[in-house]
């Protein structure tokens, strides 16, 4: 359960949230700032630096990738198109959806933000977590 938090937190791709996790606590915090300002950050504790850990967020650089991933595995000259756009990810997803391929999508993007979630867990020797039923 706590693992599909933690992907919702990945994908949150507003600038002005900030997700941390709670070690101690197995929970996620949202530190929203106002555009422009510093984080609030009242949460953390001094006493207990390693406690939180900062969440990290989806580049796009790695969405585009799961896209081209996407496009390789149907072998479809519309997503490759799409792909070749001005606005790629614009096109891409309007194309996923006129081809019926939605559903498809969702599920291949979600594996992949998972694995990235799980990886992170390891990276960060947060293994508990990885262990909990979902």
């Amino acid at each position: 359960m706590l693992i599909e938090k933690l992907m919702v937190a990945y994908m949150d791709t507003k600038d002005n949230h900030i997700y941390y996790l709670d070690k101690n606590e197995q929970t996620i915090l949202l530190d929203a700032i106002e555009p422009g300002g510093l984080p609030n950050l009242e949460f953390l504790d001094a006493e207990e630096p390693e406690r939180f850990i900062e969440i990290p967020k989806v580049m796009s650089v790695e969405s585009f990738s799961w896209m081209v991933e996407f496009e390789s595995f149907h072998q479809n000259s519309e997503l490759l198109h799409a792909l070749n756009e001005d606005e790629p990810f614009e096109h891409f997803t309007k194309k996923v959806s006129e081809l019926n391929l939605h559903e498809t999508w969702q599920t291949f993007q979600k594996d992949k933000v998972k694995s990235r979630i799980e990886l992170w867990l390891t990276e960060n020797k947060i293994k508990e977590i990885q262990k909990q039923p979902e």
